[in-house]
């Protein structure tokens, strides 16, 4: 339509089925629903909702919209302002994959980094500033899932990014690149004592309980 100031769409989930978690870079997200039992997941909280019932999701929040009703839901809902591309309007988070060959969890397989720093507290504001402009970036490259970021309960100074990817094929052909190089670059000058660590998936348990 040639609107920049958003746009608008609906979602209708059946029982037991999600939108998986993704977050807007650029935009804010606002949620009506119009019949259905749902759960909004955002950044570790659960919101409930009903019919009749609205939710605001701020730009940069990864969240998760389930069906946990008996009964088919719909939900309209408008994000905006726009991308400045298409292709930087909605970052998935995780995937909804196949298992792997004689195993029934659907995370074997996949690969997790873990990177540990030491960043002194002079440094703290300018390493944070720096990850939070390349966790966008990064979050955009083919394979990757998550990251999380992490600072010690017993240590301030003692920090730990935790990168998801589907495979450690996919996180070394990133890592190995130019662009990689170039955006990491500012966090390289905020710390010490890196240790790096990568790892094939075997099996995941997840909670169980309702």
């Amino acid at each position: 339509m040639g609107s920049r100031s958003g746009y608008m769409g609906t979602v209708v989930l059946q029982p037991g089925e999600y939108v998986v978690e993704h977050f807007h870079p650029y935009s804010e997200e606002f949620l009506f629903v119009v019949n259905g039992d749902l759960v909004l997941e955002a950044e570790g909280e659960d919101w409930p909702l009903g019919a009749g019932d609205g939710i605001y999701v701020p730009i940069g929040k990864r969240h998760r919209l389930r069906n946990v009703g008996t009964t088919e839901s719909l939900a309209v809902y408008h994000t905006g302002p726009l991308a400045p591309d298409p292709s930087l309007a909605h970052v998935d988070t995780e995937v909804l994959s196949e298992p792997q060959p004689g195993s029934t969890d659907a995370a074997a397989g996949t690969a997790r980094i873990l990177f540990m720093v030491t960043v002194a507290e002079e440094k703290r504001e300018d390493f944070l500033a720096a990850y939070e402009k390349v966790r966008f970036h990064v979050a955009a490259t083919p394979g990757h899932l998550r990251d999380q970021i992490c600072q010690s309960s017993d240590n301030p100074d003692k920090w730990l990014i935790v990168s998801e990817w589907n495979s450690l094929e996919e996180f070394f052909a990133w890592e190995k690149s130019e662009e990689h190089r170039e955006l990491v670059r500012p966090m390289r000058e905020c710390y010490s004592d890196p240790e790096f660590r990568s790892f094939n998936v075997v099996a995941e348990t997840k909670a169980t309980r309702p």
